[in-house]
């Protein structure tokens, strides 16, 4: 590995400057000397012929002392950039572009391949490929020739026989009638196997989202069919027999109707739960959305005499659909799940950091038990019967579905009033 030519040059300027300086004082100043020491023209002659050999001699040294400080500058810059290629952490190899010989290799080239650094110089590169990449390199070659500066992906063989993927990052540079390319070896193995597993990971993904919809779908329409022809038969035979059958058997008859409608309201929720729309993200201003929910949630948050306090909302960028089911959910939660010896009262509000804008959902109800904020997220998980809270247990899990979704976070905490403080965030990119 050679020092720079700029490096040289400059060196080799410096020692024709000085020797050029010295030989112009020399002849001025021994030739203004001699003509004031010696008058007789003979006796000047001689002064002459013995200042000239002075000359070379004094010439000589100074060459001598120049030259050895020239060798030794090289010798020091030859040592800097050795040490700057051997020591170098990243592998390292440089070949002739057009042998493919390899011209030297570091020792992190050496400890990448598997072998010695010194073993690999003089070796042609394709013996350390494999044969498609030996294949594509002699396709590829004509054209890398001509650029400065290129970026190739090879397939290397590893003294064991692994193979190894490597990002290779090449710089060209003519040297004595050779095209020399100095080459930066990366080895991406790990990289690509885990790209690898993270496509087949999102494949199985993708693939559990596809049977999830086709088991929304049967239930949604498999199963609605029968359940409308047992609710049907049901209220027929107390129609047809109504006058025969006596309080119990009515009550009976009342239980596998209410069955059947609660079923059927499960079905739905699981369709829903499952369902996969087109997201469709576009500018909203949050506070429309709350008040579009608001509106739909009017005649409960009426029955309820509840109060609903939104502060000033941002606008952003997201689903407005998949939004306002969120706010939907956690809204008709803090209405539903009030305390009815105070007045019913929820605060909608939102903040933002450095990377996210967070929402909360906050009201003064019954709240949640700390031992389940996590299970409350479950699907069909309930904390009450539904003789006092109607549902099914699937809210918060679709909340925390669509959450999610968006790469955000939510969970829920007790308010100061006692009740439930339900937050969630956004990510700033959907800002």
């Amino acid at each position: 590995m050679e020092p720079p030519v700029a490096s040289i040059r400059s060196i080799a300027l410096r020692m024709a400057l000085g020797y050029a300086a010295f030989g112009v004082l020399w002849i001025l100043g021994s030739d203004r000397l001699a003509s004031s020491l010696f008058r007789d023209p003979a006796t000047l002659a001689a002064a002459q012929s013995w200042k000239g050999l002075f000359f070379v001699f004094l010439s000589a040294a100074l060459i001598f002392v120049m030259g050895t400080l020239f060798v030794r500058a090289l010798a020091r810059s030859e040592r800097r950039y050795r040490a700057l290629f051997d020591d170098s952490p990243e592998a390292l190899l440089i070949y002739d572009m057009d042998s493919l010989t390899i011209v030297a290799a570091n020792t992190s080239a050496g400890r990448l391949l598997g072998r010695d650094a010194s073993a690999l110089a003089d070796r042609r590169l394709v013996e350390f490929m494999t044969q498609p990449t030996a294949q594509a390199m002699d396709r590829e070659l004509p054209r890398l020739r001509d650029l400065a500066h290129h970026s190739v992906s090879w397939q290397l063989r590893h003294q064991d026989g692994r193979t190894l993927d490597v990002s290779v990052h090449g710089q060209t540079h003519p040297e004595h009638g050779h095209r020399l390319c100095q080459s930066l070896l990366i080895d991406i193995t790990a990289r690509l196997r885990a790209e690898t597993e993270l496509l087949r990971t999102l494949d199985e993904l993708a693939s559990t989202n596809e049977r999830m919809r086709e088991l929304g779908h049967a239930l949604s329409h498999d199963l609605q069919e029968p359940l409308r022809q047992v609710a049907s038969f049901v209220q027929l035979l107390e129609r047809r027999y109504a006058d025969s059958l006596d309080a119990e058997a009515t009550q009976f008859i009342g239980y596998a109707v209410e069955g059947v409608e609660r079923l059927k309201g499960l079905i739905a929720d699981v369709e829903n739960f499952t369902r996969q729309g087109v997201v469709q993200e576009q500018w909203v201003e949050v506070g429309g959305v709350v008040n579009a929910v608001l509106d739909d949630l009017s005649a409960a948050i009426t029955a309820a005499n509840a109060r609903v306090v939104v502060a000033p909302m941002p606008k952003i960028r997201v689903d407005p659909k998949r939004l306002a089911v969120v706010f939907h959910i956690l809204l008709n939660n803090a209405v539903k799940f009030r305390r009815a010896e105070i007045p019913c009262e929820i605060t909608v509000e939102a903040r933002s950091d450095e990377h996210n804008w967070w929402f909360s959902v906050q009201d003064n109800g019954i709240g949640i038990p700390p031992e389940f904020h996590a299970s409350v997220f479950s699907l069909f998980h309930r904390l009450h019967t539904r003789d006092r809270f109607p549902g099914n247990g699937t809210g918060l899990a679709l909340a925390r579905k669509l959450v999610e979704s968006w790469s955000g976070r939510i969970w829920v905490e007790t308010s100061p009033q006692g009740g439930a403080t339900v937050t969630f965030t956004l990510p700033a990119n959907n800002i």
